[in-house]
């Protein structure tokens, strides 16, 4: 009888959320809509035991901003509750290398809540089948994380969002958001209407009388406008229902049938190469310390080659592949032979005075078994190919 009791109790506790699609217009942008709401998140604040809250993003995140700003919020106005973040944002990084990197940088942390912001970084192309790929990765792993779709702004958006449209990209997230039954909050749409007001100026070089400076570059909130992101994630979190009964999220059928739900990272390490790489000192080597922070969370384990015609064979199952790398200097060269297809070249340039670190993909495959081959063709004198890992791009889930 106590076995029975205690079975019971355990399913009352913990139900399952059918998946159910919402029919918000996704061409319209809203500062929240709710939807499904963040029911375990809720249930484990009300329980007092300790939350863990991942923000999974790029610059904007990483910034000492909105991040913590929000974090602090959430002690202070639940106190009878711990909070511990799980700071997982990534320079220059959206969805598709998001979708690559969930398992070993926010699902190994064991989080409750997932904060993805890649609304301003996008998705390289991939953005739908890489979003949706973040999905069912995470519940795939553990269908009672809560996930909240959360959308900055730049400059470029802001005609869209003045006239009450989402961004293309934004659609694309509240399509899925719709079918998954994921919150989403729009950060831009109030330093939109501040700025209509005439509170409020997008972006200046230096503060202005009376007015709240957003941003230096049109991307990068200053504190202001970060607290007033900040602002807006709170009150948008109290407009979700205050749940005490944990749920598990249902997966319903891909959107995409290739979306990126196996995508994952292999250390460049792990994979065979031919003689002439040696691993990259992070502490010392002048290329990968250029731009350190950001270089450092997307090489990790990094390796370097100045010999010409050194290479590395990579065997995988999915779609596609990429490479993490820190393009400087003069052009590299790279060939890529896939299945023993004809040779591709590959250039790699740094479009920007930093020496930092970037990501590229091969164009996609037809779905199955693939080994791709490639081989350091052109360096320069004194310059090294560095690459950290390779972004290997599955399927669906079976």
């Amino acid at each position: 009888m106590l076995r029975l009791l205690m079975l019971l109790v355990s399913i009352t506790l913990v139900q399952k959320v059918s998946a159910k699609s919402y029919t918000h217009d996704s061409a319209q942008s809203e500062e929240v809509r709710v939807r499904d709401g963040l029911p375990n998140f809720f249930a484990k604040i009300q329980s007092g035991k300790c939350v863990r809250v991942a923000y999974f993003g790029g610059s904007i995140t990483a910034a000492q901003g909105w991040r913590p700003k929000t974090l602090a919020w959430m002690k202070s106005h639940y106190p009878a509750a711990q909070f511990e973040e799980i700071n997982a944002a990534i320079s220059g990084t959206g969805s598709d290398y998001a979708a690559c990197r969930v398992r070993g940088d926010v699902l190994a942390h064991k989080p409750d809540l997932i904060f993805l912001e890649c609304r301003v970084n996008g998705g390289n192309g991939y953005e739908k089948p890489s979003v949706e790929g973040v999905v069912r990765q995470i519940w795939a792993a553990d269908p009672t994380i809560d996930i909240c779709f959360v959308y900055t702004v730049c400059s470029w958006m802001l005609n869209d969002l003045h006239a009450g449209k989402q961004t293309p990209f934004g659609r694309t997230m509240e399509e899925i958001a719709n079918v998954y039954g994921i919150p989403t909050i729009d950060l831009g749409l109030e330093i939109c209407k501040r700025e209509q007001e005439g509170s409020l100026i997008f972006k200046a070089d230096a503060p202005v009388q009376g007015k709240l400076v957003f941003s230096r570059d049109a991307v990068h909130p200053g504190d202001e406008g970060h607290a007033v992101y900040c602002q807006v994630v709170a009150r948008s979190l109290l407009k979700m229902p205050q749940a005490t009964k944990s749920f598990k999220h249902a997966l319903p059928e891909p959107l995409v049938p290739t979306c990126w739900a196996s995508a994952s990272l292999l250390p460049i390490a792990s994979v065979v190469k031919s003689e002439g790489w040696t691993p990259v000192d992070s502490q010392t080597d002048p290329v990968y310390r250029n731009d350190f922070g950001r270089t450092d969370a997307m090489l990790r384990g990094a390796m370097k080659t100045e010999k010409i015609g050194a290479r590395f064979t990579v065997a995988w199952e999915g779609i596609t592949f990429g490479i993490s790398d820190i393009p400087y200097d003069a052009i590299m060269e790279l060939e890529v032979q896939v299945d023993n297809g004809a040779p591709r070249l590959i250039q790699r340039k740094q479009t920007e005075a930093r020496k930092h670190a970037r990501f590229w993909y091969h164009p996609e495959l037809p779905y199955g078994k693939h080994t791709a081959t490639i081989t350091v063709k052109t360096l320069a004198p004194g310059q090294s190919f560095y690459a950290g890992h390779v972004l290997l791009i599955g399927g669906a889930s079976k």
